[in-house]
């Protein structure tokens, strides 16, 4: 137990989640988040080439906003799934509107979808079952 909170500390510490978003504000959020768990963040932007990059740092999750640009996510869970990554849970964050779209999101490889908004509970809560 956690002398200084009164909680269980959660089992993130050496875990590394790779994070590939694209708005600024969204990637501060989410590692603030993570990180303050204890999680090893880091973000990516489908921008260049950000692939290897992903696959050299080695998470244990992956967490995609489906609404990186060009409607290139898809694409991007399609090529995690053929790269050294394939066994490494996706968990998808997509808006509201595209709730409908989880289906698909399953079909290219994702293992979860969480929509926004979110509660931090909820996230927490995903990521704790597909990191087991």
């Amino acid at each position: 137990m956690n002398k200084k909170s009164g909680r269980q500390p959660e089992q993130a510490e050496n875990q590394k989640i790779a994070v590939i978003e694209e708005i600024a504000d969204d990637i501060y959020s989410i590692k603030f988040i993570l990180q303050s768990i204890g999680y090893n963040v880091e973000s990516f932007s489908s921008q260049d080439a950000y692939q290897a990059a992903v696959v050299e740092f080695a998470p244990q999750l992956v967490i995609i906003d489906m609404m990186i640009s060009d409607g290139q996510a898809f694409q991007v869970l399609k090529e995690i799934g053929k790269s050294k990554l394939k066994k490494v849970p996706i968990l998808a964050i997509t808006a509201e509107a595209m709730e409908g779209e989880e289906q698909d999101v399953y079909q290219a490889g994702g293992q979860d979808v969480l929509a926004k908004p979110y509660e931090v509970s909820e996230l927490r809560k995903k990521i704790k079952k597909l990191m087991k």
